[in-house]
């Protein structure tokens, strides 16, 4: 089994989509309704009451959305996972690791392993390219 790089980056891709996905969770829009009704006791004045809230349909959708991300991201992270675990290349492992599971930039994963950063992205070209 072997993964591309296209595939690859497919999961910063599906990061940044669960993240919006999230944000618009946490933003959803408010919505207003009235109901009619009226008081318990005589004389029985009919009353109109403003009732405000989150847009639960929306959030319902969403929320359906957001597993169903997560879920293929879960399974994008394992299948990468076990392909990781096939390179005998520890270093290699920790390039592919850093930069598609973890989302650092080339120069944070070139401090990380204490390389500069063309360094690490001519491993990574150089692997992927071999493979």
């Amino acid at each position: 089994m072997s993964l591309t790089k296209k595939e690859l980056e497919g999961i910063k891709g599906l990061k940044s989509e669960i993240k919006c996905i999230e944000d618009e969770l946490h933003n959803l829009p408010m919505t207003k309704d009235s109901v009619t009704g009226s008081m318990v006791d005589h004389p029985y004045i009919q009353r109109t009451i403003i009732i405000n809230g989150f847009d639960e349909n929306k959030g319902r959708v969403l929320r359906k959305r957001l597993k169903r991300k997560l879920d293929e991201l879960q399974d994008l992270l394992l299948e990468m996972e076990n392909w990781l675990d096939s390179i005998e290349d520890a270093e290699v492992r920790a390039i592919l690791r850093l930069r598609y599971r973890n989302g650092l930039s080339w120069g944070e994963i070139g401090t990380e392993l204490g390389y500069d950063r063309t360094t690490v992205a001519k491993k990574h070209n150089t692997f992927l390219t071999d493979k």
